[in-house]
């Protein structure tokens, strides 16, 4: 694919048709079969979805939510939306109903784009986004004026639209940990630069599975438009419950994961090892991603360096990389051949230029996004006027181009003695403890305090105390390993999970506080 001739998300979408025409691009399960969409295919629905809005839309640019999991009919649905010139917001599928329509209703949404599992809250909805004329369904459903199966039964292509690399072509919703989301604004240019900043990160024979959310910037500029871009075929993981039926059934080459699920994976296949000592712990590992797995893409968190010597040992590498919705999402990416990558979330990408600034990672790219929808004083807060976005992410870049990251500068905790702390740095210090399943570091009374939520695979046949005793001997250890401004003076255990954001990030502020021990 020429890369300079690709200039917006319709380039992209065309050219991927014209260079592999017939080539299956979508595989997903539909009951007991497998439904597959060929890259051709899959525009001329989109431009069907395209023909659909042009007569809806008066001339006028409108925006469109689009709700539900990943499918077919999600990705006509946006890809439609934005070839037609118009403006997609997509929408994260575990809201609640106030939620969605909130930020709806932020975004000036006039189509709703759904997954038939939301038509019962169509009702709501329509009391409270009156300015929501047109409601099309993946599929028929009751409430809805259409739905994507009859568009693409019933309209002919459109003709693409004029579009700018500079017009407006997303509003993702961030899902911090403290405060409101903020609509970010990514252009046809930011993406599809983020899309192409990069070369030989996949071909046409490979295949990937997508089990993340959607809706997240990395799954959807990593997992789909570097498929298209380069012509891989994407299967679709339809339940993170049937993640390890689908690994077999699909066999990826190469699979986007965040580190939470690259844990869990790994306690299975460290299980099945010990279960059958006669197989090489290396052989179920490829068993279990279904036996043509090249490596692991991570993201979205920090990962314990230990995993990454783990798969190592099991013939699988790790590629760790760095980004934020803000910068579509790619500042810094590795490659499963890069040997330079230990501790660092990967080098800058092309194009991305990264300096620090009092500890604040800083980047200026044609990645970065054109600001925070109708919020110019939180867009103020974050871009400069010539273009440089301040990540709020604390860390540094080595003398091999590979950015490391330290913490967040918004959870720095500030000691009495004027000492700064990165409480992410602590935290690291836990993901080794078996006894720990969650924990969460803050100041309290002037002191560094841990609040952990236990493991109950390992602590549930413990008595409170005993859970404390052993708890409190990892805190003494991990202070054996810290300065003494960083030391840990107060503990507190809870006996819940810590409440999270919908992409299971502990929230800094929680509504309930562990049992000081």
């Amino acid at each position: 694919m020429d890369k300079n001739s690709v200039k917006t998300l319709a380039d992209l979408v065309c050219a991927s048709a014209a260079e592999y025409g017939g080539k299956t691009f979508i595989k997903e399960k539909d009951g007991k079969e497998i439904n597959e969409t060929s890259f051709e295919n899959f525009k001329e629905n989109c431009l069907k979805v395209s023909a659909f809005l042009n007569g809806i839309s008066g001339g006028e640019k409108l925006h469109a939510a689009v709700i539900g999991g990943t499918s077919s009919m999600y990705l006509e649905s946006y890809f439609g939306t934005v070839m037609s010139g118009n403006v997609i917001v997509p929408l994260d599928a575990q809201l609640a109903c106030e939620d969605i329509c909130e930020l709806m209703n932020r975004a000036d949404v006039t189509v709703f784009f759904f997954d038939v599992r939301y038509a019962p809250m169509l009702p709501a909805v329509k009391n409270t986004c009156p300015q929501i004329k047109t409601y099309v369904a993946f599929k028929d459903a009751e409430g809805a004026d259409t739905s994507i199966t009859k568009i693409i039964s019933e309209y002919s292509p459109a003709v693409p639209a004029k579009i700018n690399s500079a017009d407006l072509a997303a509003i993702d919703y961030t899902s911090g940990t403290t405060g409101k989301a903020k609509g970010v604004m990514l252009s046809h240019g930011n993406l599809i630069d983020n899309a192409m900043c990069q070369d030989g990160e996949s071909s046409p024979e490979d295949t990937l599975l997508t089990v993340l959310p959607v809706h997240h910037i990395y799954c959807f500029t990593c997992d789909i438009l570097l498929s298209i871009r380069y012509g891989a075929t994407l299967c679709i993981n339809d339940s993170m419950m049937r993640i390890a039926q689908n690994l077999k059934l699909f066999q990826p080459t190469i699979i986007l994961l965040v580190p939470m699920i690259i844990e869990t994976l790994y306690k299975q296949i460290m299980a099945a090892a010990s279960a059958k000592p006669d197989i090489p712990p290396a052989v179920i590992a490829q068993s279990v991603f279904g036996g043509r797995l090249k490596g692991i893409y991570s993201g979205g968190a920090y990962l314990d360096p230990d995993l990454i010597s783990g798969y190592k040992e099991l013939g699988i590498p790790i590629a760790q990389g760095y980004g934020m919705t803000e910068c579509s999402p790619r500042i810094s990416t590795a490659s499963f051949e890069d040997k330079n990558a230990g501790g660092s979330v990967g080098t800058i990408v092309n194009g991305c230029e990264v300096r620090i600034e009092d500890g604040e990672i800083v980047v200026k790219s044609p990645s970065v996004m054109q600001g925070y929808y109708k919020d110019a004083a939180a867009t103020a807060e974050v871009l400069t006027a010539d273009g440089w976005l301040h990540t709020g992410d604390l860390g540094f870049v080595d003398e091999t181009n590979h950015v490391h990251i330290t913490g967040r500068k918004k959870n720095l905790i500030i000691l009495s003695n004027g000492e700064n702390v990165s409480p992410e740095e602590i935290e690291n210090k836990f993901s080794g403890v078996a006894a720990v399943l969650e924990v969460l570091v803050y100041a309290e009374d002037g002191v560094i305090t841990a609040e952990v939520f236990p493991d109950k695979d390992v602590c549930g046949g413990m008595t409170e105390e005993e859970t404390a005793k052993l708890i409190y001997g990892e805190v003494q250890k991990i202070n054996k390993t810290l300065t003494s401004s960083k030391t840990i003076h107060r503990l507190r255990i809870r006996d819940a999970e810590f409440e999270k954001t919908t992409s299971k990030k502990i929230k800094r502020q929680q509504s309930t506080q562990g049992k000081q021990v």
